[in-house]
């Protein structure tokens, strides 16, 4: 088994290693934060959202946390153990307290685990956790069915501590009331819009200097930026258009950042007329990487599914490179045609349009006719899941840095969460299972390469490329966390 990186930091309560404690600033205690898109629930495990990820992880602690280069770093943990490769165990920190008041309790960690198994997203990797137990006062031991270099790395990107006893009488109701152990509380929580937070008073550790903060909703990514020159907003992700304006502007400053953001066109394996192989390949060969990655700007074509900065990223010399004239020659083999036009429908949210409309423009010249569709983000999140689309544009993050998270895009035990295509092919089933109990790197390596072979050939999904992440802030903003999957917290942050 792949060892997992285990470093400790000296400082632990936060999630993260707390850096030294920000000025006091009593002038400016509020941000504003200009969000693409938010959905309809708080619970970071379900919604498979990365900003709504950024949002709770303000609200909750995780068990343990990543840096900047995903390595592991205290947070409900204060130290952890791999006793072998099936069994780790975690000890509690000191002084964890509930928003209502309630202590966490070793309880508290054991439901956050095992609530996850009723959650779809979340059941490739729970089905590989044998044992979540109490084996000491602070003490937490995880015991593997088998063993599996991703389980815990999945495990505790999506395990934010919740309190158990509040859970189980409040029902339902905790996703969108939460009380965690963070420095902040929800004041206001309008689903798809808004999400208010408050500083928590009685947080017993270090406290933030952002006393009131807020995630709002403004989907056109030109609206963002604009929110910023008019002081409405102090933070947002902006585009590679806005750059260069915003770098002249002297009451902003920009940070840029390569991300695991990995952008694709997925295709319902499932569902006609993309249940047919090469209607697929005519729909890869027809799309312009290059252009695509122009319109988005800032962007790297990529040809695979697992980000650039990883080692086991592969180019496969199969993967279909633009060529209007073989994709035509695929449809008209396959009946399509000036009679009986390809048509079809594709789901996008927010800011993906351009891209598409770039896309529909190609498609339109070979004669076939997609129809652009842009949602509600939750809706949007809910029809992909229950695999009711039958083509859309969007894009992962990868947030722990574990290099399985790319695999399991083509896992059929993954269908409806990493798998969305909905793909089955018998050999890439296989070769996860080598991949996840890969004793060194050099295996992991060989099994991914051969994976992104099969991608290659049967293209359930179209990777095009992977997003430089662009941040635009007030200039006097200080002290965010800005990490290479694209999340950034606050809980350090303060005004110069």
């Amino acid at each position: 088994m792949i060892a997992l990186v285990l470093t400790v930091c000296v400082s632990v309560g936060l999630a993260g290693c707390a850096p030294k404690a920000p000025p006091e600033t009593a002038e400016r205690d509020s941000l504003f934060v200009a969000f693409s898109s938010i959905g309809n629930t708080l619970d970071a495990a379900f919604a498979n959202s990365t900003n709504v990820t950024i949002a709770t992880s303000h609200i909750y602690d995780y068990i343990i946390a990543v840096d900047e280069d995903f390595n592991f770093e205290p947070a409900v943990a204060s130290s952890w153990e791999q006793v072998d490769n099936k069994t780790f165990k975690f000890t509690v920190g000191d002084g964890f307290v509930f928003h209502n008041g309630d202590p966490l309790e070793i309880e508290d960690v054991i439901f956050s685990i095992e609530r996850l198994r009723d959650i779809p997203k979340c059941a490739s990797f729970m089905s590989n956790i044998d044992k979540v137990e109490a084996t000491g006062p602070k003490e937490v031991t995880i015991t593997l069915v088998e063993p599996n270099s991703s389980t815990i790395r999945a495990l505790m990107g999506a395990a934010h501590v919740y309190n158990k006893a509040y859970c189980e009488s409040v029902g339902e109701d905790y996703a969108n009331k939460p009380i965690g152990t963070g420095p902040y509380k929800v004041k206001n929580f309008v689903p798809g819009d808004k999400l208010e937070l408050e500083a928590w008073e009685d947080y017993p550790f270090q406290k933030p200097a952002i006393k009131h903060l807020t995630f709002k909703v403004i989907e056109e990514v030109a609206n963002r930026y604009i929110s910023l020159e008019t002081g409405e907003a102090q933070f947002a992700t902006i585009s590679y258009q806005d750059m260069e304006r915003a770098e002249k502007n002297e009451k902003v400053k920009v940070v840029s950042k390569k991300t695991t953001n990995t952008a694709f066109i997925s295709m319902n394996n499932k569902k006609a007329p993309f249940d047919n192989k090469n209607v697929r390949l005519a729909m890869a060969y027809a799309t312009d990487r290059e252009g695509l990655a122009e319109v988005q700007g800032g962007a790297t074509v990529i040809y695979s599914m697992t980000p650039p900065m990883f080692s086991t990223y592969y180019e496969s010399p199969n993967m279909p490179k633009f060529d209007l004239a073989k994709a035509k020659a695929l449809l008209e083999a396959e009946g399509y045609g000036p009679n009986n036009p390809l048509k079809f429908e594709a789901w996008i949210y927010g800011g993906n349009s351009a891209v598409m409309e770039a896309y529909q423009a190609d498609l339109k010249s070979i004669g076939v006719e997609m129809e652009i569709r842009n949602l509600e983000f939750g809706v949007f999140l809910e029809g992909m899941a229950n695999g009711e689309y039958q083509m859309l544009a969007g894009s992962w993050n990868n947030t722990t840095g574990d290099p399985l998270t790319a695999i399991e895009n083509y896992w059929s035990g993954s269908f409806g969460s990493s798998n969305i295509s909905f793909f089955e092919n018998a050999r890439c089933d296989e070769l996860y299972d080598i991949a996840k109990a890969a004793p060194d790197e050099e295996t992991l390596k060989a099994a991914a390469q051969e994976v992104q072979e099969i991608a290659a050939s049967e293209v359930p999904i179209i990777p095009t490329f992977s997003n430089m992440a662009i941040f635009a802030m007030d200039k006097d903003l200080e002290g965010v966390r800005i990490y290479g999957s694209s999340v950034y917290s606050f809980r350090n942050a303060y005004f110069k």
